[in-house]
């Protein structure tokens, strides 16, 4: 089971399940204890009104039991009944516990289980007489035993029906339950406002933070472009210029070899020809890293090509694969990409301490792929801090919308992946 779906909500759902689930949780907890509170209220009701009517009417039937006058006593009976909704059923037994008057409601409703008892008692007090010889005595009465006798006649059980009492509870519990609904959906009135505003308020940050990130994005392109349009510049004078006065200064030397004769001029002459072509050598190199022509005549998986063979030596084995038409390519990504992998192919070099490595290019119908991977050092990502190189990179990558990712770890190598969109 996922626990993420949450992940692909709108900022407003968030901010309302944030808010809501709790008040929910609050509302459902408040209608439990109110529905509990109120049943416990009527137990207790009834396990304290049920032994006080059955001994109230215990006390009051004494008389019509002993005279035997059960009309008069069912008659107080329905009259109790009719005056309290909360009885269910009135019974009185004899001391053998044999019913002998019995009233009922015909109230529907579920009787409690439990059912009130108390005693009929019958209290005997003997009365103080005067013997012949004048003294006094209390008749009838048992030799040692008291004044007053006290003895069970009979037994009134009371059986309680809670269907008034929760009636009047349920009355009591939808008023509360009314209230909490109405606390309820004010706050969740309020809750949607809110988020509203957030939601409109977060909304207008993030299209800010869009537009400035796209245009950081353009600023860099353009950047990048301009670099590369200045070295593309630097590199024509260098071709133009510099490297045709070399080839002057080459030519104007042999010629002075050609007219002289042996001896310290014409060795002179040969230096200058040797350090004219060096620097010559030299001004092509760099007008190569300023301007990669092979990139314009061959596309980038060529140019690639050529710079994995200039870095393939003995040390360190390149292997390099290309799949896809490069030449549809769009220059300016074709620019940035050689940069790339001119960096990391740079860093497995220097840092590296590679003895293989792989490069991989891929185009497709969503942009292009690119794939560096070497079995050197590696390094631990959250110990060093990014180099200028791979800042560079990121820059580059982020200016076309694309991503990169490095996995690195001490001893593991490092493996490069970068994806550059089409835009």
């Amino acid at each position: 089971m996922r626990f993420d779906f949450w992940r692909h909500w709108s900022v407003r759902a968030r901010l309302l399940c944030v808010t809501v689930i709790p008040l929910a949780y609050m509302f459902c907890t408040f209608v439990w204890y109110a529905y509990h509170s109120r049943l416990s209220e009527v137990r207790e009701e009834m396990a304290e009104r049920g032994p006080l009517v059955a001994k109230v009417l215990a006390e009051s039937s004494e008389f019509s039991l002993l005279s035997r006058r059960y009309d008069d006593l069912r008659l107080t009976i329905n009259g109790l009944l009719q005056s309290d909704a909360s009885i269910d059923r009135i019974e009185v037994l004899d001391a053998q516990r044999h019913e002998l008057v019995q009233a009922s409601t015909r109230a529907p409703g579920r009787p409690d289980a439990r059912y009130y008892e108390a005693p009929i008692l019958k209290r005997l007090m003997f009365v103080t007489m005067l013997a012949a010889d004048g003294k006094p005595y209390l008749k009838d009465k048992p030799a040692g035993g008291s004044s007053v006798a006290v003895e069970t006649m009979g037994y009134v059980r009371v059986t309680m029906s809670p269907s008034a009492m929760l009636v009047k509870q349920t009355r009591r519990f939808y008023v509360e339950l009314l209230v909490a609904s109405m606390g309820l959906l004010v706050c969740a009135l309020l809750a949607w406002q809110l988020s509203q505003g957030l939601n409109e308020s977060l909304q207008a940050s993030m299209q800010k933070l869009r537009a400035a990130d796209a245009e950081k994005r353009r600023l860099i392109r353009k950047v990048n472009t301009a670099v590369e349009d200045e070295r593309k510049s630097i590199a024509l004078e260098i071709h133009d210029e510099l490297n045709a006065t070399l080839i002057a200064a080459r030519l104007e030397a042999q010629r002075i070899v050609d007219v002289s004769p042996a001896g310290e001029v014409r060795e002179r002459a040969q230096s200058i020809i040797t350090l004219a072509l060096g620097l010559y050598n030299s001004g092509r190199t760099l007008v190569r890293r300023l301007r990669p022509e092979v990139l314009d005549m061959l596309g980038l998986d060529g140019a690639v090509e050529e710079m994995v063979r200039h870095h393939d030596r003995a040390g360190c084995r390149i292997a390099f694969q290309a799949e896809g038409d490069f030449a549809r390519l769009e220059s300016g990504i074709g620019i940035s990409a050689y940069r790339i992998m001119q960096e990391a192919l740079s860093n497995i070099a220097k840092h590296a301490r590679a003895t293989q490595a792989t490069v991989a290019l891929t185009l497709d119908a969503q942009g292009l792929r690119m794939e560096v991977a070497d079995n050197g050092i590696g390094f631990d990502q959250a110990l060093v801090s990014p180099g200028i190189g791979l800042v560079g990179m990121r820059e580059r990558v982020a200016a076309f919308d694309g991503r990169i990712e490095v996995a690195t770890a001490i001893g593991a190598g490092t493996r490069i992946v970068i994806f550059l969109p089409f835009v």
